[in-house]
């Protein structure tokens, strides 16, 4: 099991990272099982938005190509629904005590708590994060009684 981390969703979604577009591709074919949560989606779109190569009328077809895609993916094990993403999630997601809590015992940004704690959901399964972000990359899920969970750097 591969959990992506949000840029890679959005990088494979807007196809300037080939390596993220062929895991997205892999789980479109059922190939590679993921999940994502519903923080992660509202992260993208909210990242969709901020693309200013964009136009707006392309950033809602992307947005709309990206939700559709996500409930056709054969790999895709959990997918939030539409009543699980709301605007005020990212920032109450992130200034959440248990949230802040996590970030500083494992010392990774809080941004990156609800990726990891979707891979302990699934810890059963033995998931690998898949991310870009240098520093996330480095964290040691074994170094914090999380041996189940791995995590690769996608450069």
């Amino acid at each position: 099991m591969k959990i992506l981390d949000t840029n890679l969703w959005v990088f494979g979604t807007l196809r300037t990272n080939e390596q993220a577009a062929e895991l997205l591709a892999a789980i479109d074919r059922g190939e590679t099982t993921s999940a994502i949560n519903a923080y992660m989606v509202q992260e993208a779109l909210s990242a969709f938005d901020r693309t200013q190569s964009l136009s707006p009328a392309e950033r809602d077809a992307v947005k709309t190509r990206f939700l559709t895609r996500l409930t056709r993916m054969t790999g895709l094990i959990e997918a939030p629904s539409s009543r699980d993403v709301s605007d005020e999630l990212l920032g109450e997601k992130r200034s959440a005590p248990a949230v802040q809590t996590l970030a500083r015992v494992c010392g990774i940004q809080p941004k990156d708590v609800p990726i990891l704690v979707l891979a302990f959901a699934h810890r059963d399964r033995e998931p690998t994060i898949l991310t870009n972000d240098k520093s996330f990359a480095e964290f040691q899920p074994a170094a914090h009684s999380l041996p189940e969970i791995s995590i690769e750097h996608i450069p």
